[in-house]
This record gives structure tokens, C-alpha cells and sequence, in this order.
């Protein structure tokens, strides 16, 4: 399985261990106002959300499923219904990938052995696809994130 994580932060910016250095970069939903304005920070989750579709359209998938889901329920469930294992929707992804962004809950994207989408701390996202995806990682790219061959710390 072809895997990557997708992120915010500038290799440039790196130390020779692989430490981000700029410790004004925001890394969290919860830096709003104090790192980051709105329309920062709202441009950039949309790159991630985008980012999702970007593997599912190379990848021709017609489902992905909600899997390990971590969160109080009735945070959410004004929002949309929601359980585990479900086949979500294009607006079900979009609003769970959302709210996990901004850590009202936690969860996996799956399609077992086809596709996953991890969410880690710090702003990470990891993608893996059963083959490798050089049209969404150029999209990904050309919008202004970076990609990197990474295995997720989120596997089971």
C-alpha cells in the first residue's frame, strides 16, 4: 500500500531529524485568533478536505467507510447522524473530515485495502491507496501543501 502524509509544514523548515523549526507556525484548530485569522485557517482546511477527494477521484472509488469514530455523540449529532463502519457520503466526508480537523472528534476513512485517511496531531493527515496516485499528489502540491512518502502511526 502507497502511503503519504499530507501537511501544512515546508520541508525547508526542517532540521536534519526531522523537526518543524518555526514555532510560529500554527498546528492546531485550537491556535485560532492567537497564530492564525479565519480565512487562513478555513483556506487550509478546505486543502485538506480537497486533498481527500483528490486520491478517491485518481483512485475511481465509488465509497469509503467511517471507522474507528471517537467522540461524544451528542457533540455531533445535531450536525449529521452518524455511526461507525457506515458508507459515507460526499457531504458526510467533507463534514466529518471538518470536524475532525478542528478536534471535535476523531476517526478513520476506509476502504478496507483500497484506501485510508488517518488524522494525526499536529496538523498531519495521512493517505494511503492501494496504488500510488501521482495526478492527486500534483494537485495536492500545486494547491500548496506538501506530500511526503510516510507510513501512518495510525494503522491497526
Amino acid at each position: 500500500m502507497y502511503s503519504c502524509r499530507i501537511s501544512k509544514y515546508n520541508p525547508l523548515n526542517r532540521d536534519e531529524n526531522g523537526f518543524y523549526k518555526d514555532t510560529n507556525e500554527w498546528t492546531s484548530y485550537s491556535d485560532f485568533d492567537a497564530k492564525i485569522d479565519k480565512s487562513e485557517y478555513f483556506e487550509t482546511e478546505q486543502k485538506y478536505i480537497d486533498s481527500i477527494f483528490y486520491f478517491i477521484e485518481d483512485l475511481g472509488l465509488e465509497a469509503v467507510y467511517l471507522s474507528d469514530f471517537e467522540g461524544e455523540m451528542d457533540d455531533i449529532e445535531h450536525i449529521l447522524p452518524i455511526r461507525s463502519n457506515q458508507e459515507l457520503s460526499v457531504q458526510e466526508i467533507k463534514e466529518i473530515a471538518m470536524l475532525t480537523l478542528r478536534e471535535v472528534v476523531w476517526c478513520k476513512m476506509t476502504l478496507q485495502g483500497k484506501f485510508f485517511v488517518h488524522f494525526g496531531y499536529d496538523y498531519y493527515m495521512y493517505i494511503g491507496a492501494y496504488k500510488d496516485c501521482p495526478k492527486a499528489r500534483m494537485k495536492i502540491e500545486k494547491s500548496g501543501l506538501f506530500v511526503k512518502n510516510y507510513t501512518s502511526p495510525y494503522l491497526d
